[in-house]
């Protein structure tokens, strides 16, 4: 009887000699010749129930798709009635989107769930503050023009003089005021973003 618990298997032998070798053996004991690893049985078995790396897939919640199609009929209807408004409005809603699915994915990869009406949420909050900062920008670059044209006429007495100048100087003050809100806007949109991602 043997007292082997299983049978030679074609690759537990050295493929020159034919001598008996182990699994871990780089090298044949008896004619040094190069062995290949041998992979176990219970490796095998291991391998199998592990199974292949799982690969993370970019996908559209219903919700999600919803609002893309909403967000679409609306810039179609707008390009329909109103083409010179559903310009910009095209333009400032792509960055929106784009924050509220950077925002809504960050949540979902640290394990909050986000309902619908949080997307739509979001996106609100986010479609508001677009629109106070380009309120805001589109101010401070009519002052500026406003008030470097006024200073740069104010040299000449046919168009007011010095009161001309200080309108100039009035407009872009007006535009540095402006410019500074427009810091302080993008260092708080910076800090709501940060506090959106956590669910705060």
């Amino acid at each position: 009887m043997s007292s082997e618990p299983f049978d030679v298997g074609q690759d537990e032998v050295c493929p020159e000699c034919g001598a008996r070798r182990a699994a871990a053996d780089k090298i044949c004991w008896l004619c040094a010749a190069p062995l290949q690893r041998v992979t176990t049985p219970l490796e095998i078995s291991a391998r199998d129930l592990v199974g292949p790396p799982h690969i993370e897939r970019f996908s559209f919640a219903l919700s999600t798709v919803m609002l893309v199609i909403t967000l679409a009929s609306v810039c179609f209807g707008l390009l329909a009635v109103a083409p010179g408004l559903a310009v910009p409005m095209c333009v400032l809603l792509v960055p929106v989107f784009v924050r509220t699915m950077m925002v809504v994915r960050r949540r979902e990869a640290a394990g909050m769930s986000v309902s619908p009406l949080q997307k739509v949420g979001l996106f609100l909050g986010s479609f508001a503050v677009a629109t106070i900062l380009s309120v805001v920008i589109a101010v401070a670059a009519f002052c500026s023009f406003c008030g470097v044209c006024l200073v740069v006429i104010s040299g000449d007495s046919s168009y007011g003089g010095s009161e001309t100048l200080l309108w100039g100087i009035g407009m872009c003050s007006a535009a540095a005021a402006a410019v500074v809100a427009i810091v302080f806007i993008f260092k708080w949109i910076r800090r709501r973003y940060q506090r959106d991602i956590r669910g705060e």
